[in-house]
């Protein structure tokens, strides 16, 4: 019950959001993007917070091994495939611009605003508006999916797909669920550090698709 409370939260939010949106007059703070932005940097900085704050981490960051720093090398080489295969059949968006759309990783707040600011000058307001919603909801869906299938994966033994499964979300609301017992442990910090990885490669990643 709680798996699925959680898998149709998002969804409900967004709904809720747009619903609102509609009907009440929403005030300028968030509709000019000024709320959002600090509401993102205020999340960056408290996940900075608790990595900072977290003795062990920097622990586990020096006992990496080699397969732990390229599986998100690997996440982001098979996603961008997969996109790019997508790209073919997106007539009305170029290549970059459906490949920015799926470079979130799951982090579907960050990405579309990161979006909305890159290609607004380039591409005007309303194609950038266009981008960012269809990254959110790309975002959205692939967080639904990491939620949906994590557990399935992880009972198969397949802890790398997993983690890559999960994208961003390797680090917090996807960990239980990759690691449901105390047997992943020896990998835990595997998923952390994938995450974090992708706190730093998503902005990079998309302001290079967007320019």
């Amino acid at each position: 019950m709680r798996k699925l409370c959680q898998i149709l939260l998002l969804p409900s939010l967004l709904y809720a959001g747009v619903v609102v949106g509609l009907l009440v007059c929403v005030p300028n703070c968030v509709a000019d993007g000024m709320l959002p932005d600090f509401l993102l940097i205020a999340l960056v900085a408290q996940v900075g917070f608790g990595l900072g704050n977290n003795g062990d981490f920097i622990k586990q960051l020096r006992m990496a091994g080699l397969r732990t720093l390229l599986l998100p090398f690997f996440t982001i080489l098979g996603t961008l495939a997969v996109t790019s295969v997508v790209s073919l059949f997106v007539r009305d968006l170029s290549c970059c611009d459906v490949l920015a759309a799926g470079s979130g990783f799951g982090y579907y707040s960050l990405s579309s605003m990161l979006i909305l600011d890159f290609k607004e000058a380039s591409a005007g307001v309303d194609a950038a508006a266009l981008l960012a919603s269809i990254s959110l909801l790309a975002n959205v869906f692939r967080e639904l999916i990491a939620l949906s299938c994590c557990g399935m994966f992880a009972r198969l033994g397949s802890v790398s797909a997993t983690i890559s499964l999960a994208g961003i979300n390797s680090m917090d609301v996807c960990l239980p669920l990759i690691f449901p017992g105390e047997g992943g442990k020896p990998m835990m910090s595997a998923a952390i550090i994938h995450g974090i990885i992708f706190e730093v490669s998503v902005p990079i990643l998309i302001y290079a698709l967007c320019v």
